[in-house]
């Protein structure tokens, strides 16, 4: 983490305001994303221990989805420069991938109240873990790109 911080402090003498701007808020948004990620998982696991009860695990998921709108919105905007297509375009993927990933934390909770022995729990969070990881890689390679350029 210090070392994008100081890569930042290099990046703001050499790239615009405004994409450094924009660079800081996505990292931000991996981030998060990250903590979601753990909160899921976690919720998950105890849900399969049996270290929760069923109405608690139904509450985590409810609060999942409420977290993934909110998400959605933070990712959506401000977004990037609009003077840098190249952005302008990795941007419109990010907004892709948060929706799909808003949809899996509404299909985990579908999951959990589904009448199977959580096969489709199972999926919904595969897809939410993948959508997660393509998301976060997406972030790197817009970061990657900005800064190698």
């Amino acid at each position: 983490m210090r070392l994008w911080w100081t890569l930042l402090l290099l990046l703001q003498q050499l790239l615009p305001e405004g994409v450094v701007t924009y660079l800081e808020e996505i990292q931000s948004e991996k981030i998060q994303s990250i903590e979601l990620g753990k909160k899921v998982l976690e919720t998950n696991q105890r849900w399969d221990d049996k270290d929760t009860t069923y109405q608690e695990a139904q509450q985590e998921f409810e609060a999942f989805i409420d977290d993934a709108e909110q998400f959605v919105t933070t990712v959506t905007n401000p977004g990037p420069p609009e003077s840098n297509a190249s952005l302008v375009s990795s941007h419109e993927e990010l907004k892709v991938l948060v929706n799909l990933i808003y949809e899996d934390t509404k299909e985990l909770l579908e999951g959990l109240t589904a009448p199977d022995t959580g096969e489709r729990r199972s999926s919904a969070l595969s897809s939410f873990n993948n959508n997660l990881g393509s998301f976060q890689q997406k972030i790197e390679e817009i970061i990657s790109s900005s800064t190698s350029s």
